[in-house]
């Protein structure tokens, strides 16, 4: 049969999830294998809107999307798409790609990402799904840059002390922030990287304020950030998913931003490398980097691509 839009449902949080992760397990799990309750997790997104395909009541393919804020304009997410593997070539992809974008033009959106910002699976089409790779550029979507996921066994990393040596020249500390001091944390933030704003935010709201790292000035001002996550950190995060594949002991580092009038001094290498130090200490072994594009300036502490991505934007 062809499935049409006719087809096409919205998603039932109480009666569908089991139903979706069987269709991740059935399609893509031998390559990203992953707990169901990360999976539902990161469904669990904010401004989440998601759609099934049933075919005699049966549901068969899945689409997810979700919305956030770039450059101060609201932008869509086409996150997941999954498709039974025997409704292949029954327009049942389409389909979902197609009710996806409808939603996206009903909330008056204009431009749209593949793959999702925060939540997310991944921030592109990974490059060892031949077939999705294939089947967006059939749709319309051209990719822009290949961006990779970075690992290393930190079990025995310690900062280099020639950072340590060059922090001091520069007069430069770096501590945790704390509840009463996050404040210019979050000012910094709003000033040097607004896309990164939410984030940080959203940890403070959390508590995990020992998750954010901060390089200050000899004038105590905040001249760099970092985010870290591991085990200790609140179950409600997201940032690192994939424990099925790197180890219930993974921990991950995102978030690296240093001024722009900072720049060129080893600040945000420093803070790389105190923030990897810090989740060794936390019993972490295999540390996650993602969404990576100068895969050189983390390779000088060790750190090696680990998969890669495809990213695609588009106007609708």
């Amino acid at each position: 049969m062809q499935v049409t839009t006719e087809h096409i449902q919205p998603y039932d949080a109480t009666n569908d999830t089991e139903a979706v992760f069987a269709l991740w397990q059935d399609t893509v799990a031998h390559a990203w294998p992953l707990a169901s309750s990360r999976f539902f997790r990161v469904l669990d997104g904010p401004e989440a809107k998601h759609f099934v395909a049933r075919v005699n009541g049966k549901v068969v393919g899945f689409v997810a999307t979700y919305k956030s804020f770039r450059d101060h304009e609201k932008i869509g997410h086409l996150g997941l798409l999954l498709i039974d593997p025997q409704m292949h070539g029954q327009g049942l992809g389409t389909s979902l790609h197609n009710a996806a974008l409808a939603h996206f033009r009903s909330e008056g959106l204009h431009k749209i990402q593949l793959g999702s910002v925060s939540p997310r699976f991944w921030c592109g089409v990974p490059t060892n799904l031949s077939q999705a790779t294939k089947f967006f550029r059939g749709k319309g979507w051209h990719y822009d840059d290949t961006v990779y996921d970075l690992v290393q066994d930190i079990s025995s990393f310690t900062v280099p002390q020639r950072i340590i040596w060059q922090l001091q020249e520069q007069s430069v500390t770096i501590h945790w922030a704390e509840c009463q001091n996050v404040t210019d944390v979050l000012a910094f933030e709003a000033k040097e990287f607004p896309g990164w704003l939410f984030h940080y935010e959203q940890y403070a709201d959390l508590g995990d304020f020992r998750d954010m790292l901060v390089a200050r000035d000899a004038d105590n001002q905040v001249v760099g950030t970092v985010i870290i996550t591991s085990p200790q950190s609140h179950p409600d995060r997201t940032d690192v998913i994939w424990q099925k594949l790197l180890g219930d002991t993974v921990g991950g580092i995102m978030a690296v931003g240093v001024a722009e009038e900072q720049r060129g001094r080893g600040i945000g290498l420093a803070l790389v490398a105190y923030a990897t130090e810090e989740l060794r200490s936390r019993g972490v072994q295999n540390c996650y980097i993602d969404w990576v594009v100068k895969t050189e300036f983390y390779a000088k502490l060790g750190y090696r691509p680990w998969r890669s991505y495809q990213t695609s934007w588009r106007d609708i």
